[in-house]
């Protein structure tokens, strides 16, 4: 069995044990939202991450069998990652003073989906929603305490997509950023210029992904373990978009990521629902808007 069909099946299991919790979870996330208070917010932020990862698993599985309704599931999945990690980001601005006095929860947990939202929103040609999630994404990998030390070493894949973003949005970068030892990430960057050498090293970055979208437990925390980043090759998207806006050839890559029914991101959108309309609502109550 292929890594990919290996997905895809964990993926079924996982739906049929744990669909009926879904409600509950609503249930819970609509209480939550109610309440009005930080601890609140906090919560609300994780019943969305599970939510994401429901429609995250329920997308990429509808779109596996040909329903194209899927990718709206998918969508949806990223729309409620990208309000749990907003959440998640101002809760620590709002509370890091606090750390020498109580455990405060960083945002350790956080980075690997913000480089795979930001890789996203490059994708879709967002820069509206890639802008602040590429500033929660600096912050994390410059901010002392934003995100474990020892984690934030072993971190390629996000100073990457920083790198990717000034590339697409033409700004300088922080300084404090050196993009000089990225692993199979600075193939990417060190051949950009060289369309035979970035193919290879693109189809590197396909075998990467794909070793990385699975959690097999360590001290590796994989950048693509959560649905629907598995089965999304969103980096590659957003490479062959920054690409075209440059006007440069995007090289030939020949790898079976990039032949799964989910290798595109042209079906991906991202429109606001009834859940994060309120979500919003309580972000905006609790923070003083954006």
């Amino acid at each position: 069995m292929t890594a990919f069909k290996k997905i895809i099946q964990h993926h079924r299991d996982w739906l049929v044990k744990s669909e009926s919790r879904i409600p509950i979870e609503f249930n819970y996330l609509k209480e939550d939202l109610s309440d009005g208070t930080l601890s609140a917010l906090d919560n609300v932020s994780d019943s969305l991450g599970r939510l994401a990862t429901y429609f995250g698993i329920k997308g990429i599985l509808a779109v596996n069998d040909d329903v194209q309704s899927g990718w709206e599931d998918i969508s949806k999945s990223l729309n409620y990652r990208y309000w749990a990690l907003k959440i998640r980001a101002k809760s620590f601005s709002k509370t890091a003073f606090l750390g020498g006095i109580k455990a405060i929860p960083n945002l350790t947990n956080q980075i690997g989906n913000a480089g795979c939202l930001l890789a996203a929103f490059v994708a879709m040609d967002r820069d509206d929603l890639a802008a602040p999630v590429a500033d929660v994404l600096l912050g994390m990998l410059t901010i002392k305490g934003a995100v474990n030390s020892d984690h934030l070493r072993l971190r390629n894949f996000e100073p990457f997509m920083i790198w990717l973003y000034s590339v697409y949005s033409g700004e300088n970068v922080n300084s404090e950023i050196v993009f000089s030892d990225l692993g199979v990430y600075q193939r990417v960057i060190d051949s950009w210029d060289k369309s035979d050498e970035l193919s290879f090293a693109l189809d590197s970055l396909c075998e990467y992904h794909v070793s990385n979208a699975t959690d097999a437990g360590g001290r590796r925390d994989p950048e693509f373990k959560n649905p629907p980043f598995d089965l999304l090759p969103l980096e590659i998207n957003a490479i062959s978009v920054v690409r075209k806006k440059l006007g440069l050839e995007m090289p030939y890559v020949n790898h079976p990521l990039l032949s799964l029914k989910t290798s595109s991101a042209d079906q991906i959108f991202i429109n606001s629902d009834d859940l994060s309309d309120e979500v919003e609502i309580a972000y905006n109550r609790l923070f003083g808007g954006r």
